[in-house]
């Protein structure tokens, strides 16, 4: 038997295999954040594909934490704990053995006033060159909401059937905000030293753990590493990734999982070609600006240098994260065949690797590993299901564009 389909254990939660599909935003939310019938039917289709652990795509935890104007799923409400305990209920009924946990997440400076109806909260008013929103330095007030916002979320996705709550402290969202040194500039106990960048994400994980008890996993995702160093800004490197893990373990998170990036450091979190084309036809890129969408079309991949697909990108990270913590380390980010995925867990890399697009193109591709295939994944890494959101729910677009979703 493959490595990958060993039983094993985080906390209380029984996982059937060492194959995790990793939160992915769906658009799949009705009006009032809660699941629509196309959000069950997608982790029915995960569920039966054979993965082991269902992480969400990313669920706010307050209303200005949407990042969608519509079709983001929320976890604000204790009105909302029916619907997803009956989507936690048809997963589990399924009789796969499959999991599922619930990210929630705040989006930070990386949402709009069309989304969330006011300003972007943030730990400093740092202009996000990637939306162009300069958001509202946050307050101690709204400090103080939002840890609780996080700790009443993990006590509702315990409450709906979830098997395990992640934090979502990675991709230049709100968490990570504040644990980087780019976008926390704040001289007050909230910033300064890792330590006080840290504080934020310590306090979301004390608070919670009291609500759901000592059993229940809390795990996290993080950006080990970004990129903003390479455009002469001082981010999170790599170095200082592996410190906060440990301060993350040490404190009792139950996993960690490895990614890298923010959005604006070159989209270095997704990897592959930038379809410029399609954010200027489709999604209206510089749109009142002939020039620009002229020298975007010509230059705009050396403009962005965005990091060019490789496979496993964040598998170095995730070893010398595994190296220095006890803790379930979960690896993500381009992991495509089986044999590196079962090298990855058998050289002791990561506990568990995660996977994203593979899962976009073919919710069956662990079933096919079990079932012997050491085919690769089948996507070709176009990203146009990513950009696309912007248009509607997820879905692959094997390389093809569309003009309407």
């Amino acid at each position: 038997m493959s490595v990958l389909f060993e039983t094993t254990r985080v906390k209380s939660m029984e996982l059937k295999n060492r194959l995790v599909r990793s939160a992915t935003v769906e658009r799949m939310g009705d009006d009032k954040g809660l699941p629509t019938p196309d959000l069950l039917r997608l982790y029915e289709r995960l569920a039966k594909g054979g993965v082991g652990l269902i992480i969400t795509g990313m669920t706010y935890v307050s209303p200005d934490g949407k990042t969608f104007p519509a079709g983001a799923a929320g976890i604000d409400r204790d009105e909302g704990i029916a619907s997803w305990r009956a989507l936690t209920d048809h997963v589990h009924s399924l009789g796969t053995g499959a999991k599922i946990a619930m990210q929630i997440a705040h989006g930070g400076r990386q949402t709009t006033r069309a989304a969330i109806g006011q300003q972007p909260i943030a730990p400093s008013a740092v202009k996000d060159q990637s939306n162009f929103v300069t958001p509202r330095q946050m307050t101690e007030d709204d400090i103080e909401r939002t840890i609780e916002a996080f700790a009443r979320a993990a006590r509702r996705v315990k409450e709906s059937g979830f098997d395990a709550v992640q934090i979502h402290g990675g991709h230049g969202y709100l968490v990570n905000g504040f644990l980087n040194p780019y976008t926390n500039r704040r001289t007050d106990r909230w910033g300064g030293s890792l330590e006080n960048r840290m504080r934020f994400v310590s306090e979301i994980y004390t608070r919670s753990r009291k609500l759901v008890g000592d059993a229940f996993p809390i795990l996290i995702k993080i950006s080990a590493y970004d990129h903003m160093t390479r455009k002469g800004k001082k981010g999170i490197e790599l170095g200082e990734g592996i410190m906060m893990a440990q301060s993350l373990a040490d404190m009792g998170i139950d996993g960690i999982e490895v990614s890298c990036g923010i959005a604006e450091d070159g989209m270095s979190t997704l990897r592959g070609k930038l379809p410029i084309d399609l954010l200027i036809d489709d999604l209206g890129m510089f749109k009142n600006n002939a020039l620009m969408r002229f020298v975007m079309r010509r230059f705009g991949n050396r403009i962005m240098k965005t990091p060019p697909f490789t496979e496993d990108y964040n598998r170095s990270a995730a070893r010398l994260i595994k190296q220095k913590v006890s803790v379930p380390v979960f690896a993500v980010g381009g992991i495509i065949r089986p044999s590196t995925m079962e090298d990855i867990v058998t050289s002791g890399d990561a506990d568990y690797v995660s996977l994203c697009r593979s899962l976009i193109y073919s919710p069956i591709f662990p079933r096919k590993i079990q079932e012997g295939s050491r085919e690769p994944s089948g996507c070709v890494h176009c990203n146009h299901c990513l950009f696309y959101l912007a248009l509607g729910p997820l879905r692959c677009y094997n390389g093809k564009r569309i003009k309407k979703v």
